[in-house]
């Protein structure tokens, strides 16, 4: 039987509370077994992202990523590109044998010199590297330094939703969601013409540099939100008539999340077309695809949405079951659990 540790820093168990599920639970193998490794933290998961990461995380990142290795298990599973590279790293410096699996690795970016480097040395340790975007697999490839078939695309899921649709009909909204990679001046002038009531939730310094710098748009049919948890922003989610993904990251994938939340509910799309979107959005099937930056182009892909609820129902129709067939746990599972097969 292989023994599999999994790495991730949504792991969180006092003493004696139950780890989350995660994808090993829809593996039914009997010849593999998994354990968590949960980190210890003292901030809600949700409401914890930084754009740098911090000694104190990295610290934490360091315990956790040798207590996966600690077992000598057969493999070892990590979430997000700071535990793979701890991994990586650390696997390395002690001639472990262990295959390692770099689940969503989605760095957000490319940048140079030392961090590049440092990036290179870990990935060495890697056994295969998940990225979420076909457009991914031959860019992270070459920042990576890795041969052909190390980097593999798999779908980013999202499970079951435990919020039922419920559109508010009386004082609809169009709502936009997220922070990287996002380009909300477009869209504030996008819809400002049209005076779509917009709810915007990102964080507390993109609203300021939107609405506080030297010549900011005041836009008064546009409410900003900040600080609201996970369950909120689905409550947010579930009640709007239309959503919107701005994106700006013509590098690297994001605003994923938000987006297949938002098709996995049932929720009419407008998204930008880029990494982030490739494979996801089907234009003028699962949602509306526009070009980057394009105030004209995204302005027309609302109007017709917002005003044409059948348009809006088939479309999110489509968007639905595709999301179940292809972006939940299930799906992701039987992917992970043929890469841990094809790894031996």
């Amino acid at each position: 039987m292989q023994h599999w540790t999994i790495a991730a820093e949504f792991f969180t168990a006092k003493t004696g509370a139950k780890l989350g599920a995660w994808l090993d639970d829809f593996i039914t193998d009997p010849d593999l077994r998994f354990t968590k490794i949960p980190a210890v933290r003292r901030e809600d998961w949700h409401q914890a992202a930084r754009p740098r990461t911090g000694v104190r995380k990295w610290l934490r990142l360091i315990s956790q990523g040798a207590r996966a290795l600690a077992p000598r298990p057969h493999g070892v599973i990590t979430c997000f590109p700071q535990l793979a590279m701890v991994v990586g790293v650390l696997k390395r410096l002690s001639f472990s044998r262990a295959r390692v699996i770099a689940h969503n690795f989605n760095l957000g970016g490319f940048p140079g010199g030392a961090r590049r480097a440092l990036a290179r040395f870990a990935a060495r340790g890697l056994d295969i590297v998940i990225v979420h975007s076909p457009s991914e697999v031959e860019s992270y490839g070459a920042y990576l330094g890795l041969p052909p078939g190390r980097v593999r695309f798999v779908p980013l899921q999202r499970g079951d939703l435990t919020v039922a649709r419920a559109e508010d009909r009386e004082a609809p909204f169009l709502l936009a969601m997220g922070s990287a990679g996002r380009d909300y001046a477009t869209l504030i002038a996008a819809t400002a013409p049209l005076q779509i009531p917009t709810v915007i939730v990102t964080r507390k310094d993109i609203i300021a540099r939107l609405t506080e710098t030297p010549g900011a748009v005041v836009a008064p049919h546009v409410t900003f939100r900040h600080g609201l948890s996970a369950e909120d922003c689905m409550a947010l989610l579930a009640r709007a008539r239309l959503t919107v993904v701005p994106l700006a990251n013509m590098t690297t994938a994001s605003g994923q999340v938000t987006f297949i939340n938002a098709m996995r509910m049932g929720v009419a799309l407008v998204a930008t077309a880029c990494p982030g979107t490739d494979f996801y959005v089907e234009h003028g099937q699962t949602g509306v695809l526009v070009p980057p930056f394009d105030v004209a182009a995204l302005r027309a892909a609302i109007e017709p949405l917002w005003q044409d609820a059948p348009l809006r129902e088939a479309q999110a129709a489509r968007a639905r079951a595709f999301a179940r067939d292809h972006l939940s746990d299930e799906a992701a599972a039987a992917a992970l659990h043929r890469l841990i097969a094809e790894l031996g």
